[in-house]
């Protein structure tokens, strides 16, 4: 029966200590006890043992005979087996990152991979070792382990696949390298996609070409996300996929509209991740591409259109050129939907770069006059929130001012005419010219810059919009300045008087969007009883009150309004949500009716 391990080590402690030892009886003492030492510790009892702690220290024990007696472990292959067993069961314990043994865990990892155990473990035919060990590597470096470990799992995966590559171990490291969390198991195999890309592109490439031409095989988790492993590949280790690629035209050319869809989708990833190169390393999938702009399905056409943001990249580059014309075709598509996300994605890529796309936004405005209300809706919005922006970047010295922009509004006002729909009616579109041009930060200098930039190119037609829209906003004053004369005659309060006011409500809410709300809002107005809210009426609708004076009434009467309403009606708890949404009503109404008193007075600087 061999010696327990303590009294081996004790027994070698005494004879090294022996003075004057020679080379050779170093060696043979340091060697022949290190035998018995490892006969010891690979006894079944110790290397099953249950508790954690006694197989951590059999496992630092044993990984320091084999570094000291490299290249030549003196173990059998069952025994190797059974202590790479424990290894890897040591390795799964990594996961505890806040245990006391950690640091000796980490030491026997970083051991195992310098002492390039696993091609002993390929050796010895531990196949499914090798296996159970890549999942555990990719389940506890999630856990925000020290770098070494992550280098040493790197090491150990690389020195494997650089021997064998199986389609189990493979599959291991494509799972890992497209999940949705990019954390650290999705690094490692990244890492090790662009450590062994040679050795690993035969059977990528298999499976990929699988993927796109055999589409009746089962589907798998890994082949219903084979166009996410491409993305993933092409920034790690793009030469993987240069044979798989050109094959990508077969889907673009598929009858399915469905996988003509997800073609695209990728395509249009793949040419913003390399910056549209993409299409010039690719010319025949870059050409089927472009044919997708007019595909037959509305659907792909649309998906063509999102991957026209890839051209945010680089506007000069040819192939974006390429994208941009066939957008530009899709502005005239007879599918209403597909027509108002090429108008979208031209004021996206317009915001992005406001000198690339100035002339395609014009095309783009022309949408304004199209057939369908929904387009000519959803295309005033776009251009308005994209003039917003543009006024903004000049503003902040971004951008300077651009004849294609300033005629935006010109093209904006002449929407007043199509009185069937209620969104471009005279009141709306006079709230649109005095709130939603601008940004609400933009200095009255810098919008009478822009009114006298694009009142311009104001033709005969857009003078008589404005004029239509000043008419009425005229009408709304006088209006008001009847209502204003006939509440100060407090003393005359009979019914004609009373009829003679209602009758001024009703005039001045027809200058609203929603009228029987603002007739009712006038009304709430009338019991108002602090006289200090009509001085201010009568100052904002006086025709000598500058866009500067306006602006500051405007904010304060926003700021005092609520607390002399709320302080006059001392409302009830129960009262008061009921009270609150009449206030907004009525501030709302107010807000509107003087809000673009300014935007006159900015006018008129104009003609100055």
């Amino acid at each position: 029966m061999p010696d327990s391990p303590e009294l081996v080590v004790r027994a070698l402690g005494k004879r090294l200590a022996q003075p004057r030892l020679g080379k050779d009886a170093l060696i043979k003492l340091l060697k022949d006890p290190l035998h018995a030492l490892s006969k010891s510790l690979v006894q079944t009892t110790l290397l099953n043992h249950k508790d954690k702690d006694v197989k951590l220290l059999v496992s630092v024990c044993l990984i320091e005979v084999m570094r000291v007696l490299a290249p030549d472990p003196p173990f059998s292959d069952e025994i190797l087996k059974e202590i790479f067993k424990l290894f890897i069961s040591i390795f799964a314990d990594l996961a505890e990152t806040s245990s006391p043994f950690l640091t000796r865990r980490m030491k026997i990892l970083e051991n195992v991979a310098a002492l390039r155990c696993s091609m002993i473990m390929l050796n010895i035919g531990c196949e499914d070792l090798i296996l159970d060990m890549v999942k555990i590597f990719f389940s506890t470096v999630k856990h925000g382990l020290q770098k070494s470990v992550h280098q040493a799992m790197l090491s150990m995966m690389t020195q494997i696949l650089n021997e064998k590559v199986t389609q189990s171990l493979v599959d291991v490291i494509l799972r890992n390298l497209v999940k949705d969390d990019k954390g650290a198991s999705h690094k490692l195999a990244f890492n090790i996609i662009e450590n062994c890309a040679d050795k690993l592109e035969p059977i990528i490439h298999s499976f990929l070409s699988s993927c796109i031409f055999n589409k009746d095989m089962p589907v798998t988790e890994l082949r219903r996300l084979y166009h996410k492993i491409i993305l993933e590949i092409f920034q790690c280790a793009p030469q993987i996929l240069f044979a798989v690629i050109p094959s990508l035209t077969h889907e673009l050319l598929s009858d399915q509209v469905d996988i003509r869809l997800e073609a695209v989708h990728l395509i249009g990833r793949l040419l913003a991740l390399s910056n549209l190169q993409f299409g010039q390393e690719n010319k025949m999938v870059f050409i089927e591409f472009l044919r997708r702009f007019s595909d037959k399905s509305a659907e792909v056409r649309i998906a063509a259109i999102d991957a026209a943001k890839a051209c945010y990249m680089d506007v000069s580059r040819d192939e974006a050129q390429h994208i941009l014309s066939s957008l530009e075709g899709r502005l005239l598509d007879f599918d209403e939907k597909v027509r108002i996300r090429a108008v979208h994605t031209v004021c996206d890529l317009a915001k992005s770069n406001l000198s690339s796309s100035a002339k395609l936004i014009l095309h783009a405005a022309e949408r304004l006059r199209d057939k369908k209300a929904s387009v000519r809706k959803n295309v005033m919005h776009k251009l308005l929130e994209l003039y917003r922006d543009y006024c903004e970047k000049c503003s902040k010295g971004t951008a300077t001012v651009n004849t294609h922009y300033e005629q935006i509004p010109a093209k904006l006002i002449v929407l007043c005419f199509d009185n069937d729909i209620e969104s471009f009616r005279p009141q709306n579109m006079e709230l649109i010219f005095a709130e939603e041009l601008f940004p609400f930060s933009l200095s009255p200098k810098e919008r009478a810059t822009h009114w006298i930039a694009f009142f311009s190119y104001f033709k005969p037609e857009h003078i008589k919009a404005l004029n239509i829209i000043f008419s009425q906003k005229r009408r709304l004053q006088l209006e008001m300045q009847t209502y204003l004369s006939l509440r100060a005659r407090k003393e005359e309060s009979s019914e004609e008087m009373q009829k003679r006011i209602r009758a001024a409500f009703r005039k001045m809410a027809t200058s609203f969007p929603d009228i029987s709300k603002a007739e009712e809002c006038f009304e709430n107005l009338h019991q108002m009883k602090d006289n200090n809210i009509f001085k201010d009426l009568d100052e904002l609708i006086n025709e000598g009150t500058s866009f500067a004076k306006g602006r500051v009434t405007r904010v304060a009467f926003r700021a005092t309004y609520w607390c002399r309403f709320w302080s006059q009606l001392q409302p009830r708890r129960e009262d008061q949500e009921l009270i609150k949404s009449s206030c907004r009503n009525v501030e709302r109404v107010l807000l509107q009716f003087f809000s673009n008193f300014g935007w006159g007075y900015a006018l008129r600087l104009t003609m100055k």
